[in-house]
């Protein structure tokens, strides 16, 4: 008997089952590769990236987890250079997420709508932009998204109480991965717990399992006082002991919400929700916190294929349907409730007192998975139409709704591109004018984030001025920085076991430095009134993108020294001073304004009040 022979075509042909998932990894993936940033970025991702090259500690929790993925990452795509290789991990994981919530949607709606459903979800703007930059919040993603899919796994009708017993001790072990990598996977817990929830009894062995799996996951903590003890430059948080390995991991220098008193009432809370919601389907459309009429249109339509595509869902499993309006609302109000956060920096300004503390940046990150659920409903919601049509009309136009699915990623595709300038290389220019403008040696104190992180990477990754120290204000009240200040000979013994406050830690940095022969400088984004607390005896001479002491200015005074701005202005790219495209992150704009500082030429220019501290 002849056997019939097997084609190439045939030989090479993908099962159906991961058609879809594959389709949605390799449209997402491009859309990521095609606007992921060339460099670094503002914010913790610059950070992270140092972290990540110099196997180091970054702020707590320190995400030890992720530090160790990101290095081996890093290694693997070395050749996109330092920041782009470690910014691969999030593309990857991004793009992963799209499969994984392909594979899910594929059971529940068929192939076609699966992949509409992944490509909508991974093109909201909060998943987009987190997939294109160094930040922990894509891996963080990709472990949710598996747990759903484990717990999806384990409650499907005729899977094996063997195959159920495993995919839920991978739930628990993902669960306690969260500690290690990041305590947001916990956000998808309770859905895959109602996905899982069919299946044999809960037996004791299982539970001694679980614990030795928790144990497992938990362990990895434990490389954090492992790369304390090499010694890195960038160790935020010293876990040289238990009791400061768990300060670490409980972010004890932060000060975190409780439950209650609310930061911000319960409904401006949730309020804060619905306009980062808005934001999500078609910000390009309107790049501007305040809502409009097309984009919210679009918003309220895709909220209304989600509802559709929910019952779509529900009828076809009800326990699906349960598990994805639990992971929905969990990832949303449950989020707002738990977080418990002050209003953002764009909200609730008209609800508010006049001086209300805000938010120092958009914390529409935090809501991810909520963001993306819906992308998957809405995705369930277009097939549900896209079925009903054709009942009625030709295949081919009955798929027509399908093509709604694209207008995410065609509305958000300019401004989720992070290779646009200025936006590209503003974080890298910036970071080494500043560098540039201190004398060797020289101590600088820096305000914050954005004019810290990407000097400590110039530093650490590119031993870039590394003769110069930073010292960031904001950071002096932890134990642990007092500690290093002291090290450098900035801070004295006492300033480290007792807070002497910030004016007097401000003070004492000032004193060291001058007895130890180092100028210092202060970076434009400090106020005017940390410049009187650093040193109230003289005046300040803008030489660009710092101010530096001057004695022969009256105290608290402000003075021009025009040889300084004129070196500092000629170093100044024309192309970071470019207009900033809409819909940028506010950070950019921020440090293009401090280097507008450099273009002051009189001492009555508004630049002064308006980007430089002046007042």
């Amino acid at each position: 008997m002849t056997q019939a022979r097997t084609s190439p075509r045939d030989r090479f042909r993908l099962p159906s089952s991961i058609i879809a998932p594959v389709v949605a990894i390799v449209v997402l993936l491009s859309a990521y590769l095609a606007t992921a940033a060339p460099d670094l970025t503002f914010w913790d991702a610059t950070e992270l990236v140092t972290a990540a090259r110099t196997l180091g500690i970054p702020h707590p929790p320190g995400t030890p987890l992720w530090v160790l993925m990101a290095h081996v990452i890093s290694t693997v795509f070395s050749n996109s250079g330092p920041a782009r290789a470690v910014t691969m991990l999030s593309v990857l994981a991004s793009a992963l997420v799209g499969g994984v919530g392909a594979s899910m949607l594929r059971r529940w709606i068929g192939s076609r709508g699966a992949v509409v459903g992944a490509v909508i979800a991974g093109t909201m703007t909060t998943v987009w932009s987190n997939a294109t930059e160094t930040e922990v919040y894509a891996v963080s993603l990709l472990v949710s998204a598996l747990m759903l899919a484990a717990g999806e796994y384990a409650g499907r009708p005729g899977v094996s109480d063997h195959a159920r017993r495993r995919a839920r001790a991978l739930i628990v072990f993902m669960a306690a991965i969260a500690v290690p990598l990041h305590l947001s996977v916990l956000v998808a817990l309770p859905a895959a717990l109602v996905f899982a929830w069919n299946g044999p009894r809960v037996r004791v062995v299982d539970v001694v399992g679980w614990g030795a799996l928790s144990l497992l996951g938990v362990s990895a903590v434990a490389v954090l006082p492992l790369l304390y003890a090499a010694g890195p430059d960038l160790a935020s948080g010293h876990p040289d002991s238990l009791r400061a390995l768990v300060a670490v991991l409980r972010r004890e220098q932060y000060e975190v919400a409780g439950l209650l008193p609310r930061m911000a009432p319960l409904w401006l809370q949730l309020g804060n929700v619905f306009e980062w919601a808005d934001w999500q389907v078609a910000f390009g459309v309107h790049p501007f916190p305040t809502p409009s009429v097309p984009r919210t249109l679009l918003t309220l339509a895709f909220v209304w294929l989600a509802v559709l595509g929910l019952r779509t869902v529900w009828r076809h499993e009800a326990r699906a349907g349960r598990a994805m309006l639990v992971l929905l609302l969990s990832g949303t109000v449950g989020v707002a409730f738990w977080l418990n956060m002050r209003a953002g920096p764009t909200f609730g300004g008209s609800f508010l007192p006049v001086g209300t503390v805000h938010e120092a940046r958009e914390r529409d990150y935090f809501f991810v998975l909520g963001f993306w659920s819906w992308g998957l409903l809405a995705g369930a919601g277009l097939s549900a139409i896209a079925a009903a049509f054709a009942k009625r009309l030709p295949a081919p136009i009955a798929a027509l709704p399908l093509l709604l699915g694209a207008v995410p990623l065609v509305a958000n595709r300019s401004v989720m591109d992070r290779t646009r300038e200025p936006i590209a290389m503003m974080p890298r220019t910036y970071a080494r004018l500043l560098l540039d403008a201190i004398p060797q040696r020289g101590v600088l104190l820096a305000g914050g984030d954005n004019d810290t992180f990407p000097l400590w990477y110039l530093q650490q990754v590119e031993d870039y001025r590394s003769d110069v120290t930073v010292v960031t204000v904001p950071l002096l009240g932890a134990t642990w920085y007092r500690e290093s200040l002291a090290a450098r000979r900035l801070l004295p013994p006492e300033a480290v076991r007792r807070w002497p406050g910030l004016e007097a830690a401000l003070r004492s940095v000032m004193i060291h430095a001058t007895e130890d022969g180092r100028d210092v400088r202060v970076s434009t984004l400090l106020t005017r009134a940390d410049r009187d607390r650093i040193d109230r005896t003289q005046g300040w001479a803008l030489q660009g993108l710092v101010y530096a002491p001057s004695a022969s200015t009256a105290p608290r005074s402000i003075t021009l020294d025009a040889a300084a701005l004129a070196r500092s202005r000629e170093t100044v790219p024309l192309s970071v001073l470019a207009p900033i495209p809409a819909g940028a992150d506010p950070a950019v704009a921020q440090m293009q304004a401090l280097l507008r500082c450099t273009q002051v030429v009189r001492i009555d220019d508004p630049l002064l009040v308006s980007s430089c501290n002046a007042p």
